[in-house]
C-alpha cells in the first residue's frame, strides 16, 4: 500500500506566460485605441477647434503655418462649407 503524503501533487501546465501575453496584447489594443483617439479626435471632419482665449478658431486639418490664427472662423462651417488653409470659408464642392 502506498503513502498518500508521499506521493507527488499533480500540477496543471504553468500557464502564467500565456496569460502575461494575453493581457499584453490587450493592453496594447487598448493604448493604440486610446492614442488613436487622442491624435484624431474628429475624424470625420475636415477640420479642428482650436481654443484661443475666450473663443475657439475651427482650423482645417492642412492649416497653412503661416497664416495668423486670427484669420480662421470663430464659428464652424455650415454643412455644405469648408475652410481653406489659409482661412477662408467656401461652399464645399460637390461629391463626384
Amino acid at each position: 500500500m502506498s503513502d498518500p503524503s508521499s506521493a507527488e501533487p499533480t500540477t496543471a501546465p504553468n500557464r502564467t506566460p500565456t496569460r502575461r501575453w494575453i493581457l499584453l496584447g490587450v493592453a496594447a489594443v487598448f493604448f493604440a485605441f486610446v492614442l488613436y483617439k487622442v491624435l484624431n479626435p474628429f475624424p470625420d471632419q475636415s477640420y479642428m477647434e482650436i481654443p484661443h482665449g475666450d473663443h475657439t478658431h475651427y482650423v482645417p486639418k492642412d492649416r497653412n503655418p503661416d497664416v495668423p490664427m486670427n484669420r480662421f472662423p470663430t464659428q464652424p462651417p455650415g454643412p455644405n462649407e469648408r475652410i481653406l488653409p489659409d482661412g477662408r470659408v467656401v461652399p464645399a464642392s460637390p461629391s463626384p
